[in-house]
């Protein structure tokens, strides 16, 4: 699984802190009577603590790391699950078809948490976590923003989306009550869905809506171009149809201290049909993904993921924060 080196560690903020009940009393004299107590903010328990998310944290570095070392997409799928999974598991393909070594241990920890109350919804934020110095230098520092997915309460968590971000971009401030991730109602989800459509149709045609901020869109601003070259195509050659989507599970909104946000994964997929053949060029790595060098084709289906975070904004306006194209599919068809 392609990885990212990292900053220095960000602050990170502690859920499930409560407030005090404060008492005002009066004199004791003739007459005096206490002032009513003013109201505690009421601690609302949330789907998980510092202290469970430190240890689920380490115990997803130690599986990932064993996993990752001897590419057992098996052990994997023990903690991670839906657009990581498939990406990590494609990654350990690519790394056999390359004969490339696996990936470097690395160690994950929780950033600043966002999860809705117990009982009320199965997943959570972990936001603006220090990038794992271990794995490199190559594409400078990063901080790591993930979302766990459960299936019901005594259930694992499972890592479902991963974003790799440059420390200077802003993320989003979860918005917190009572210790809580607070849910938006939904209207603001409503505005949330557009947002996301909005996001699906750039990673499509590369061209952004009047109110979608894609400053930080990382790759996904080239998503539309993802796959195979093949410069002027023409109609007696083949065909090429080209869609972009939103990957499962449904985004959770969680609002933050602007608006609200959610992570979702966007897969883009290239599909050809060639009268003739295409023949596979030779990059450095001695394949394109998992299709070797210089075999020709007479068609294929490729897909590659960007996962974003998507900031919508009080006033209407939104954001996407995107990261790297990360293959997920490589079906050939070998020409004749």
């Amino acid at each position: 699984m392609p990885v990212l080196p990292s900053p220095a560690r960000p602050s990170v903020a502690l859920l499930g802190a409560g407030v005090s009940l404060v008492l005002l009393t009066g004199c004791t004299g003739t007459g005096a009577t206490a002032a009513p107590a003013v109201p505690s903010v009421a601690v609302r328990e949330p789907a998980t603590t510092r202290a469970e998310a430190d240890a689920l944290f380490a115990g997803l570095t130690s599986a990932r790391n064993t996993a990752n070392a001897v590419r057992d997409a098996a052990a994997l799928a023990l903690v991670e699950t839906g657009p990581s999974l498939r990406a990590s598991t494609f990654a350990y393909a690519a790394q056999a078809a390359q004969g490339a070594a696996p990936v470097a241990p690395y160690t994950s920890t929780a950033g600043i948490l966002a999860a809705p109350e117990r009982g009320t919804a199965d997943w959570f934020y972990s936001l603006s976590a220090p990038g794992d110095t271990a794995v490199g230098s190559t594409t400078g520092a990063y901080v790591e923003s993930t979302f766990f997915t459960r299936a019901g309460e005594g259930t694992p968590w499972l890592l479902t989306y991963r974003l790799a971000t440059d420390p200077t971009v802003a993320l989003p401030q979860p918005a917190l009550s009572g210790g809580s991730a607070v849910v938006p109602g939904d209207d603001a989800r409503a505005r949330g869905d557009l947002a996301l459509q909005d996001v699906v149709a750039f990673a499509s045609t590369g061209q952004p809506a009047p109110t979608l901020d894609v400053t930080d869109a990382d790759q996904l601003a080239t998503a539309h171009t993802q796959g195979f070259p093949l410069p002027d195509l023409s109609p007696d050659a083949g065909t090429e149809q080209r869609a972009c989507t939103l990957e499962d599970p449904t985004p959770a909104w969680a609002s933050s201290t602007r608006g609200i946000f959610a992570m979702a994964s966007v897969e883009c997929t290239q599909d050809v049909a060639l009268t003739g053949g295409w023949t596979a060029p030779t990059p450095t790595t001695g394949t394109i993904g998992t299709v070797p060098v210089g075999v020709r084709l007479s068609g294929w289906t490729v897909s590659q993921s960007v996962t974003v975070l998507v900031e919508v904004h009080d006033d209407g306006r939104s954001r996407v924060v995107g990261s790297r194209l990360r293959p997920v599919r490589t079906d050939v068809t070998p020409a004749p």
